[in-house]
């Protein structure tokens, strides 16, 4: 974890040469408020202070990480022996308790993409959200990590490092972690603070949509296979998922509940799940994310006949799932989503 930083007291003081004890209690009389990091090869450990006083500890050795008073006395049984390097820098007072604040943290989004999503859609979402987090960057190549502290949907803080470039931090930061991830792609992983709500936004009810989940979900769900099928046959397997998120994220304006980051609706190998109530606009939705993927795609593919074709390939389908259609008046949408 990447921690925003003011300025350096001290740099890299030698473990052997250093009265651990002594610099804790030099801290404590300059009323110190940021952080000691004690670092040796694969561990490092992070005292939080504020005012002098210490908030916080955090260990992290691998992809472990603890924290609170056991990390705390970690440290301080680490931080005599040899081989390891001190640094003790301020930060601003808000930021120090923010990032108290998410050392109890839980993962909301993990792994994803620049390919699925951009890095500005998903701020926006988060600032939607209000959430208060961080997002962890990772670009493509090794070619930078970054850190973007968020209160409330706002990010307060981040922090870059990039090769043979100087640790950045505040709104330079923020920029170049954008910058580095449109030149280059990267990966995102979003943690919120371990007592934020488990499901962000009200829940939507549905009760008419609701009643009939599986047949409308049947229903789509062979309409999707059916097309990619086609789609998939006539290029290259992939072809169709690929267009069809890339419709869902900007679509995901009009319908929130296609939003790859709201993780309720997904389509893989021939089935959909759908996680929470049915919206009542939730066949409409999947009708106009369709129309504009089998559009996209007669584009890139060149295929001026593909709406057609795809129309054949989806005869019978209608009259096989006719109560679910005519419940909810699809059958006149159904013939026209390719239109």
């Amino acid at each position: 974890m990447m921690f925003p930083k003011d300025r350096t007291l001290y740099a890299s003081l030698n473990t052997s040469f250093t009265a651990f004890d002594a610099l804790v209690e030099d801290c404590r009389g300059r009323r110190l408020t940021g952080y000691i990091e004690v670092a040796f090869p694969g561990w490092t450990g992070t005292l939080i202070f504020s005012e002098g006083e210490i908030l916080n500890g955090v260990v992290e050795a691998g992809t472990g990480r603890i924290t609170g008073p056991s990390a705390i006395r970690a440290i301080a049984e680490r931080a005599p022996q040899k081989d390891g390097t001190i640094t003790v820098s301020t930060a601003f007072p808000d930021v120090v308790l923010l990032v108290h604040r998410l050392m109890e943290s839980r993962p909301l989004y993990k792994d994803l993409t620049s390919a699925f999503t951009s890095l500005d859609r998903l701020i926006a979402k988060l600032r939607t959200d209000a959430v208060t987090g961080y997002v962890e960057v990772q670009v493509t190549g090794d070619a930078g990590v970054g850190v973007i502290y968020l209160q409330d949907g706002e990010p307060i803080e981040s922090v870059f490092a990039a090769p043979r470039v100087p640790m950045m931090s505040g709104q330079d930061a923020l920029n170049a972690i954008v910058a580095a991830v449109n030149a280059a792609g990267g990966t995102f992983n979003v943690f919120i603070e371990a007592n934020a709500p488990a499901a962000l936004g009200l829940p939507r009810q549905a009760p008419q949509a609701e009643s009939y989940r599986q047949d409308l979900l049947a229903f789509w769900a062979e309409v999707l296979q059916r097309v990619e099928q086609y789609v998939d046959g006539v290029s290259k397997p992939g072809r169709f998922a690929l267009a069809f998120r890339e419709v869902l994220v900007n679509r995901a304006a009009t319908y929130p509940f296609l939003d790859p980051f709201a993780a309720e609706f997904s389509y893989t190998n021939g089935t959909i799940e759908f996680h929470g109530p049915l919206p009542d606009d939730f066949s409409k939705a999947i009708g106009d994310c369709l129309g504009d993927t089998i559009a996209r795609l007669a584009f890139q593919l060149k295929r001026a006949d593909l709406e057609t074709r795809i129309r054949a390939a989806l005869e019978g389908v209608s009259d096989r799932h006719a109560a679910v259609v005519d419940r909810f008046g699809l059958r006149e949408e159904f013939q026209e989503f390719v239109a």
